[in-house]
């Protein structure tokens, strides 16, 4: 069972049928996710949770009752896990506050920050934004699923 982290832009790509990732995301969900596959544990920090499920979401009551399908689904086979940022926020905040060459969200760089760490808090990572973390991946080891690739191609 692999530890499968998700970026924003796959959840908010699964959950929207208007998002230009939204077929990528539903197929790498059944296959990281679904009945049918391996049963790999969804990594989500918490500031992923923030980005995904902002206001246009929780307002959306279809959107939000597939959301909690998903997730019920996922929790009554322990097989989600709430990754704590705590210790990933100082430093990127002050590197966004001093850095101005690389454009990226708080929210990118914590994740960036726990991609990087020594401890190994995942095993892949799946998102859409490939350029935010490509780098940080193959510094790390970390392979990195995006809309072009499969999950079989990893070996998970």
């Amino acid at each position: 069972m692999a530890r499968v982290c998700v970026d924003a832009c796959f959840l908010i790509g699964l959950y929207d049928k208007d998002d230009q990732h939204h077929v990528s995301a539903l197929r790498h969900f059944d296959a990281l996710f679904g009945e049918d596959s391996a049963r790999h544990q969804l990594i989500v920090p918490w500031p992923i949770l923030y980005e995904t499920l902002n206001t246009r979401l929780a307002k959306n009551v279809l959107k939000s009752a597939i959301l909690s399908q998903h997730w019920s689904y996922l929790s009554l086979s322990q097989r989600i896990v709430l990754l704590d940022d705590g210790p990933f926020r100082n430093q990127p905040l002050q590197e966004h506050l001093q850095e101005r060459s690389q454009p990226l969200s708080l929210v990118d760089r914590v994740l960036r920050a726990m991609i990087l760490d020594q401890e190994k808090w995942f095993d892949v990572l799946v998102t859409f934004n490939t350029g935010d973390f490509a780098d940080a991946c193959q510094l790390s080891g970390i392979p990195l699923i995006n809309e072009r690739s499969s999950a079989e191609s990893y070996g998970l």
